[in-house]
């Protein structure tokens, strides 16, 4: 990867936002579904829970961040290559997760004021008995590799 990989762009700006939950990388996006009840060692129980609920009361009551691979779209005059990247803010509390959301929206700019990170789609909002998540999408434009 280089420093114009739209997903190290991405996850640069969220690091640097110094969020207090977790930032799940794409090959994590399993792991809240996946968590696993843990014995006093911290290992799986073997009839123990599975599950999002646990991943959120045990490893993220704040919530946390799932960044998934971006996707390519299009190369614009040869110049550039833009990508979509997006974003889940997740948390057991709705109002958790739309702070979560702001703070991720935080790490754009627009199309007006500049950057090469904006959001693209509007949050959207999906809840259940367990969790909110508040999916955003991002438009990254990278220099074209030549």
């Amino acid at each position: 990867m280089t420093n114009q990989d739209p997903l190290d762009m991405v996850l640069s700006r969220l690091q640097g936002l110094a969020l207090p939950v977790p930032l799940l990388l794409p090959p994590d996006a399993l792991t809240p579904a996946e968590w696993a009840e843990l014995d006093d060692q911290g290992r799986p129980k073997a009839k123990g829970e599975r599950g999002l609920h646990l991943y959120l009361s045990q490893q993220a009551p704040n919530g946390y961040v799932q960044v998934y691979e971006a996707t390519p779209v299009l190369t614009t005059s040869g110049v550039h290559d833009e990508h979509w990247v997006t974003v889940d803010a997740v948390a057991a509390d709705r109002t958790v997760a739309q702070a979560l959301a702001r703070l991720v929206r935080g790490i754009t700019g627009t199309p007006r004021t500049g950057g090469r990170v904006w959001l693209f789609i509007p949050p959207q909002t999906q809840s259940d008995r367990v969790s909110t998540r508040i999916t955003q999408q991002f438009q990254v434009r990278t220099t074209h590799a030549r």
